[in-house]
């Protein structure tokens, strides 16, 4: 049940964080989303408080600490990877690192202009944001001490649901006024 509380708790902020995008760009679309940000104006610089949040939810839905709950209460064995020798072992962390890719691609794209950046071809440009962010991932994991349960919970529905909601009304109220 802890592993699905967390799921739920974070993926809210998380969808909240992003939405502030969607307002802020009028479409859903990622191309939109990174064509908005020409010019090197990156939605980062407009929303910072979406931004952290995301990167916030970002390790909390990929497992990573210190909200890797879920490793943590078998961790007297050394977890759930106990079972799986050898490639087994290795395919649960390819996927685990997989996912961190894809949400710093995703993050990359909603708030640090996705591919657009001078003189480097596009790819090089994107590629690079994206390992900065997974380096940024992993110096959180070497750094912070891992929550207990109810401390994350709290700190999701307390903290960031209420912090992404307020981000979510004023963001909405200046696109309101501006346009």
């Amino acid at each position: 049940y802890r592993s699905v509380s967390q799921i739920i708790a974070y993926e809210v902020p998380l969808i909240l964080a992003a939405m502030n995008i969607v307002l802020m760009t009028g479409s859903f679309s990622m191309t939109a989303i990174v064509d908005a940000q020409s010019g090197g104006l990156w939605n980062v610089i407009f929303q910072p408080v979406a931004a952290l949040v995301f990167f916030i939810c970002a390790l909390a839905e990929t497992n990573r600490a210190p909200f890797d709950i879920p490793e943590a209460e078998s961790e007297i064995i050394a977890g759930f990877h106990t079972e799986y020798p050898g490639m087994r072992f290795g395919l649960f962390f390819l996927a685990e690192y997989t996912n961190m890719f894809i949400v710093s691609a995703l993050m990359v794209t909603l708030f640090f202009g996705g591919w657009r950046g001078p003189v480097l071809p596009g790819f090089v440009w994107f590629f690079l944001k994206i390992y900065v962010l997974i380096f940024v991932m992993m110096w959180v994991r070497w750094t912070f001490p891992r929550l207990r349960f109810d401390q994350l919970m709290t700190f999701c529905w307390k903290v960031l649901v209420p912090v992404t909601m307020l981000n979510l009304v004023v963001t909405a109220v200046v696109i309101k006024l501006v346009r």
